[in-house]
């Protein structure tokens, strides 16, 4: 994959937040008043254990979800920006991987789905769809952050664009044939599907080969730099777990302080690792 088609990624990224946030921008004065509606019918709170036990303690916050949903597409517009810019002549795989997993961000402007349907009519068919399509988004976040991780620790660089197509095509046959309640959803505005449990104990077992592979390309490669990088997606995935289930106002300082400390050392240290390549 040459520069010029690399980057192509990284401008989609800075596309598709903008018109996120512009359309989130648009519909905040309409979708405020149905906040507090839809969450008051929440059929549950998010199923994480922090908002487990701040549930006990922290009743749900309204404005809370909308508040996750723009900083997620800020946080993908961010990103986007940030590894254009620092990375645009650079050949490096794993930001290549960063950069999508921070492009799937963008996929949690869906979740305004469930207070739009306060202001107009939307088929369950479209929220399961919806839905899918998120659950797509999260684990190709996911996927391709341990991607990066893979390439730190040796794999070929040559296969990048088979890689995507290859995460692409398997994340679709799973979160497409996901079963979705189309008229439940929890307090920060998902929707409720099957295997969710199943779901985030697969990611946690990436998160934490991630990290791994990260650590082992320290020594493999002889770059110290790859032990930061580590300490980086542990923490961009924490932030971002605790972002997209964010539903009382304890949550996103941490949230986005975890994220933007996780993001600082992942493209800072990638960068001084390629500087003088």
């Amino acid at each position: 994959m040459t520069l010029a088609q690399r980057n192509i990624y990284f401008k989609t990224g800075i596309f598709l937040a903008s018109c996120s946030l512009l359309l989130l921008v648009a519909l905040t004065g309409m979708l405020i008043p149905f906040l507090g509606e839809s969450s008051g019918a929440a059929l549950s709170r998010p199923n994480t254990l922090f908002q487990y036990l701040a549930g006990r303690f922290i009743h749900a916050a309204p404005f809370v979800p909308f508040l996750s949903i723009f900083s997620s597409a800020f946080y993908a517009l961010f990103v986007s920006i940030i590894v254009l810019v620092y990375f645009e002549k650079t050949q490096t795989p794993e930001i290549l991987f960063f950069g999508l997993f921070a492009l799937s961000f963008v996929f949690e402007t869906l979740r305004i789905m469930v207070p739009l349907r306060g202001l107009m009519d939307i088929s369950s068919v479209s929220m399961i769809v919806g839905t899918r399509i998120l659950v797509f988004a999260r684990l190709f976040g996911t996927i391709s952050l341990f991607a990066a991780s893979v390439y730190s620790a040796g794999l070929d660089m040559q296969k990048q664009g088979r890689v995507v197509i290859g995460i692409i095509i398997a994340i679709l046959l799973i979160s497409f044939r996901l079963p979705v309640n189309g008229f439940s959803w929890d307090t920060s505005f998902t929707m409720i599907f099957s295997y969710s449990a199943m779901i985030r104990s697969a990611e946690s077992v990436l998160v934490v080969i991630t990290g791994i592979s990260f650590f082992i390309a320290a020594y493999s490669r002889g770059a110290a730099e790859y032990r930061y990088i580590s300490l980086g997606s542990f923490l961009v995935f924490l932030g971002r777990s605790l972002l997209f289930s964010a539903d009382t106002w304890l949550s996103p300082i941490p949230a986005i302080t975890m994220l933007i400390i996780g993001t600082y050392l992942i493209t800072n240290r990638l960068h001084k690792v390629y500087l003088w390549l």
